[in-house]
């Protein structure tokens, strides 16, 4: 029962997030979203930092889950896998009408320049996830299928960095433009 409350409260933390920020939200918001009494919220965090920090670690493990399910799919080549991944990335920025954007990235621009602590915990999560291209990419180059000078981390930090103001600007176009012409990039002048 103790985990269940727990994970419907980052549930809903991570939702509102999405959408409103972390500045934006209350405690009361979410525990009302949550039908929890306030006691509850600090039974299972410290502070509404503690809360922020367990909410990133807990979208940043969905994502790299999520990722990982294409980048690992030996079914096909490596640089495909990445393609596969995007492909339905696309389907979820439509289906959630461009509104929430990556809880990462808006994380970033809200919180990296005002709280040292939330701006190494974002930095290390995307590490994390060039982390996961960079063996997909690995892969690729031992296979022959990738010709690139660049090294698999490079290209990586180029593909996490791009991807992450894709979504930004998707957000703002309300449009898979910006995805379209990052995949065009990537498939004739980057992935080759």
């Amino acid at each position: 029962m103790k985990t269940e409350v727990r994970d419907r409260i980052l549930d809903i933390g991570i939702s509102i997030i999405a959408k409103k920020g972390y500045n934006g939200i209350g405690i009361m918001e979410i525990l009302n979203e949550a039908n929890t009494p306030k006691g509850s919220f600090y039974h299972y965090f410290k502070s509404k930092e503690d809360f922020g920090v367990q909410v990133i670690n807990r979208y940043s493990e969905d994502t790299l889950k999520y990722i990982n399910s294409f980048l690992e799919d030996n079914t096909i080549n490596p640089v495909q896998r990445i393609f596969a991944l995007f492909e339905n990335v696309q389907k979820i920025y439509v289906q959630k009408e461009f509104n929430e954007g990556c809880l990462l990235g808006n994380s970033s621009t809200e919180l990296g320049g005002q709280n040292i602590h939330f701006a190494s915990l974002l930095n290390n999560e995307f590490l994390k996830m060039e982390k996961l291209f960079a063996k997909c990419l690995t892969q690729a180059k031992n296979q022959g299928e990738l010709q690139s000078n660049m090294s698999p981390d490079e290209l990586a930090g180029f593909i996490v960095n791009s991807w992450e103001g894709v979504i930004l600007r998707m957000k703002v176009t309300k449009t898979l433009d910006p995805m379209k012409n990052f995949l065009k990039i990537l498939r004739t002048q980057i992935l080759v």
